[in-house]
């Protein structure tokens, strides 16, 4: 009897998921894009899919340590994947962007193109250090406009229980800041390293061949690695203060120091 009970209960359960996934609706209406950009959690776990989204990304050029750098804004389609070229529109919000345009980033083009088989494409924006940017951040507005192939079905990415997003986000527009105020890497404990600099992070960085991003990454970059790299710091530094040859850092802390 609990066998009977037991094959009755699958093909239950079978004709069920059978009426459900018939009853499905594919996407319908005209194909669209949005803006999917995503924080890349420190760690770099998980899966990428459910990454927290984001309608602000900053170039934070104190600890880039250049002067010019690219961001690269993923934009993504909504609805079906084609065998042809498509295009899609960004247009420059100037009544919100209080960067200079060739002077704090370069132009950015107003088309793009998804490609054939594809489902995403990118939208540049390169921006430039500027002394002003010690004390302010400067703003670069985005906003997605309809084309001839693809409409703006969605206007915000709200909160799901399957991502880690934990807010309403504008997926039309997309704010990029430019900023050379100090931002702190993740994976930089003052305990070893003492208080940050750009010169400090650049003189690390220097002596293990190692890149920013790299302290940006809490999983690699951890607690044991860190204090490997400060011990070796601190070696550089006392042989080169006996050798008459002191590094300093290039600006006074506010004691004077």
């Amino acid at each position: 009897m609990k066998k009977v009970y037991f094959i009755l209960g699958m093909f239950l359960f079978t004709s069920l998921f059978w009426c459900c996934e018939k009853e499905m609706m594919d996407y319908e209406g005209k194909d669209g894009v949005y803006f999917a950009v995503q924080q890349v959690p420190p760690s770099k776990y998980g899966d990428p899919e459910r990454w927290a989204y984001t309608d602000t990304t900053l170039i934070p050029f104190s600890t880039i340590l250049t002067d010019d750098s690219t961001v690269m804004l993923k934009v993504r389609v909504m609805g079906n994947i084609v065998n042809y070229d498509r295009y899609f529109t960004v247009k420059v919000v100037d009544s919100l962007t209080t960067a200079i345009l060739r002077e704090d980033y370069d132009e950015i083009p107003s088309q793009y193109i998804v490609k054939s088989g594809e489902r995403e494409a990118f939208v540049p924006v390169t921006g430039h250090r500027q002394m002003k940017m010690l004390d302010s951040t400067y703003y670069v507005v985005l906003e997605l406009e309809e084309s001839k192939d693809f409409a703006l079905p969605m206007d915000l990415w709200r909160k799901l229980e399957v991502d880690y997003t934990d807010k309403n986000v504008d997926v039309i527009r997309h704010v990029v800041g430019l900023t050379d105020e100090v931002f702190i890497p993740k994976a930089w404990t003052v305990n070893y390293f003492g208080s940050y600099s750009k010169k400090k992070m650049k003189l690390i960085c220097e002596m293990y061949g190692l890149l920013i991003t790299d302290f940006d990454n809490t999983r690699d970059m951890n607690m044991a690695r860190q204090r490997v790299l400060a011990q070796g710091l601190d070696r550089y530094l006392k042989d080169m203060e006996a050798k008459g040859q002191t590094v300093y850092e290039d600006e006074l802390d506010k004691g004077g120091n």
